[in-house]
């Protein structure tokens, strides 16, 4: 089977002062002018009161963003929830460039005054698909070892670390990476071998 539903985290820097109340007006804005490229911008759910995950909701067609508490503060978080047609490489770069351009508006949003920063070196890929970790022979090792050597090879990385965890099957398969010589992340995930179609 094709692996489609692919989950993408972006950390926040440390210090980051934001009031998650904050977003609301600017997904209000991204929707008026639907600001996400490729993308049918519907609604924002607010469930701030809840102490569960996730806190502000943003939902297009197309996928979800989320804002979320990660077990290292609070990130930005890409749902696809559409089919994206072509090779595993084509629809990993996609969902990539997605969050990096949501990335890139709320750093730039000048009603927040500079207060959102995104850590430029670490992300997670969470694997939303378990018939396809159970039906992969050594789907962890198979993503890891993939995606380690498209920064290797492609990228010319010279340190980086991948943390790849599943620990129970009925458990999403996730992926965490820590880059400590970046050049260019987006060229990176583009290279990434196609194994997973």
């Amino acid at each position: 089977m094709e692996l489609q539903r692919l989950i993408i985290q972006r950390p926040l820097e440390f210090g980051s002062i934001l009031h998650l109340k904050e977003l609301i007006p600017v997904f209000h804005r991204w929707i008026q002018q639907q600001l996400i490229k490729d993308h049918l911008l519907i609604d924002v759910g607010d469930y701030l009161h809840l102490k569960r995950d996730p806190k502000l909701l943003l939902v297009a067609h197309e996928g979800t963003f989320s804002v979320i508490y990660s077990p290292e503060g609070l990130a930005l978080q890409y749902q696809r929830r559409r089919p994206i047609s072509g090779m595993f490489t084509q629809r990993l770069e996609k969902i990539w460039n997605t969050l990096q351009l949501a990335s890139r508006l709320l750093e730039q949003e000048t009603a927040l005054e500079g207060k959102i920063h995104f850590e430029a070196n670490r992300f997670r890929i969470i694997v939303n698909e378990l018939l396809w970790t159970e039906t992969t022979e050594n789907a962890p090792k198979v993503l890891e070892e993939t995606i380690r050597e498209a920064f290797r090879k492609e990228a010319g990385m010279s340190g980086f670390t991948v943390t790849c965890s599943m620990p129970d099957t009925k458990e999403r398969l996730l992926l965490e990476f820590e880059v400590t010589s970046i050049q260019d992340l987006d060229s990176t995930i583009s290279s990434v071998e196609q194994i997973c179609a």
